[in-house]
């Protein structure tokens, strides 16, 4: 089952903070360089949930290509799956926004987070798939 709506936008930091952002979520590992704290209107600093320092260093000197590093950083997010579900708890009733320094959001960390959230929401709002809505109608076929 599909979303028809999309609760999680993402966007750069030095783009202008919108009343639809919603809850602003500031996700990269490290602070980017001139910007005060002060200057960066964000809700939460999720930099748990962003690629640890050495993927990180490894996707920035094209050590590996783009699809390892989103292989490598799912299985990151993977085992921080608590948090993922609590943002994705968040999404049910807000927009989010998710923020970022880097100059190229749709081959960034971001569109991975997304999914991931997106994929908890999914799952949190309409349970497991694998299980059958009634069960004394399917209960030989299990």
């Amino acid at each position: 089952m599909e979303f028809n709506y999309d609760p999680i936008k993402l966007k750069r930091i030095y783009e202008e903070k919108h009343k639809n952002d919603g809850i602003r979520l500031f996700a990269d590992r490290i602070w980017p360089r001139g910007l005060k704290k002060s200057e960066l209107e964000y809700d939460e600093w999720i930099k748990q949930l962003c690629p640890s320092t050495s993927l990180r260093k490894k996707w920035h000197l094209k050590e590996i290509s783009y699809s390892q590093f989103s292989d490598h950083y799912a299985k990151e997010l993977d085992r921080q799956q608590h948090k993922i579900d609590f943002i994705a708890e968040i999404a049910k009733n807000n927009s989010v926004t998710l923020l970022s320094a880097v100059k190229d959001l749709e081959i960034s960390h971001l569109p991975i987070l997304k999914k991931h959230i997106l994929l908890a929401l999914e799952e949190n709002s309409f349970g497991n798939a694998n299980k059958y809505s009634s069960p004394v109608c399917y209960e030989n076929l299990q």
